[in-house]
């Protein structure tokens, strides 16, 4: 598929990324409302039947199957909200399959790491000698979701092209990453309330031994420290970062 981005400077990039989603059919507000309502339904999944049976989150899964659980649930959400037009992908498919036009499937890629970066396996970071031998086009619109514990903190909505993927170096490494450049200016942040949910070590600054601090003072998540009163004069100058950088969402 080729790049919206090919030849364009990286100034360019986050310019031609708003074009790109103001003119897909997924809208950041229907995004959101699905993959809140897709995340509640699944932490609410019973494994087994009444007999021998658990709630998911007794057995704290392993984050690759909450986010394919996720992905499954999403898919499935869009098939109902939008029939005809939407339903998850088969084999070669992106994860998201778009019936009416193929070039606007979209990709969705989990991480349930603490932090905001998103990985794919090291072979999104290799160069294909076959084309045919890639299951998928890694270039194309995606989706990213972070998340941490049963947590969502930060959904993203743009594109990526499978030459952003960068390989571990190392030979025995497992994962790609993006460049900082991708984050910044072709994934669009949906900005929504359930941010504040995410735990206070997301912010910059603060590390272990801040986030044990904060705890102790009752200040677990971000939406605790933009609104907790009497605060440490240490962590006085966070929480006014934080404010100004949620300012709106609550």
């Amino acid at each position: 598929m080729a790049s919206p981005y090919l030849g364009a400077p990286v100034q360019q990039w986050a310019g031609i990324t708003q074009q790109l989603v103001q003119q897909h059919p997924l809208t950041p507000h229907l995004i959101l409302d699905a993959a809140m309502l897709s995340w509640t339904r699944l932490w609410n999944t019973w494994v087994g039947d009444t007999a021998v049976g658990f709630p998911i989150a007794e057995i704290d899964p392993p984050a690759t199957v909450i986010g394919y659980m996720f992905e499954k649930l999403f898919a499935k959400e869009l098939a109902v909200r939008l029939p005809g037009a939407w339903r998850g992908g088969v084999g070669s498919e992106k994860d998201l399959h778009c019936i009416q036009n193929d070039s606007l499937s979209v990709e969705m890629k989990a991480s349930g790491q603490l932090g905001y970066k998103i990985y794919g396996n090291r072979s999104y970071g290799q160069v294909l000698e076959n084309a045919d031998a890639a299951k998928k086009d890694k270039s194309g619109y995606y989706i990213t979701v972070n998340f941490y514990g049963q947590t969502l903190t930060l959904l993203r909505f743009g594109w990526i092209d499978s030459s952003d993927w960068q390989a571990q170096k190392s030979p025995t490494g497992q994962m790609a990453g993006l460049p900082p450049e991708v984050y910044l200016h072709k994934l669009m942040p949906i900005v929504g309330p359930y941010m504040l949910n995410g735990p206070v070590q997301l912010l910059d600054g603060v590390g272990a031994k801040a986030a044990e601090e904060l705890s102790a003072g009752g200040v677990n998540t971000i939406g605790d420290l933009i609104r907790v009163a009497n605060l440490p004069l240490k962590y006085q100058k966070l929480q006014v970062i934080a404010r100004q950088q949620y300012q709106g969402l609550y």
